[in-house]
């Protein structure tokens, strides 16, 4: 049986692996962790209590996120039980996000304004 430091290590890199949807609509491909959701993480004898705060209340994705959450841990070697719980408490801000999700967020939003500089010139 792993430790619990070694299923720790596991689930986030499991976590890692889930993409958040919108932002791969978006063209950027982002994790869960890159976007700083997981707002808590335990790990107590193979059972794994994960907590996330999605980007905003009424994500039309937050059904999919969750859901890949369990499908990414439960097949972890040592997870015995998965609890995933949205968490509001706290409001998501773009701080939170890894620096490899500042960077790609950064360079997304200078390309949109880009984008917006060359449609203005042109009209």
């Amino acid at each position: 049986m792993p430790s619990d430091a070694d299923i720790e290590t596991a689930v986030r890199a499991a976590l890692a692996a889930v993409k958040d949807p919108c932002m791969v609509a978006g063209g950027l491909d982002l994790s869960i962790i890159d976007l700083g959701l997981i707002s808590a993480l335990e790990v107590n004898q193979g059972r794994v209590d994960i907590r996330i705060t999605f980007t905003e209340v009424g994500c039309q994705f937050t059904h999919r996120v969750i859901d890949s959450i369990y499908t990414a841990v439960e097949a972890l070697a040592g997870v015995e039980d998965v609890s995933v719980t949205p968490a509001w408490d706290k409001a998501w801000t773009p701080e939170w996000m890894t620096p490899a999700g500042q960077e790609a967020f950064a360079a997304a939003k200078d390309r949109f304004a880009g984008r917006l500089a060359a449609t203005a010139s042109n009209q």
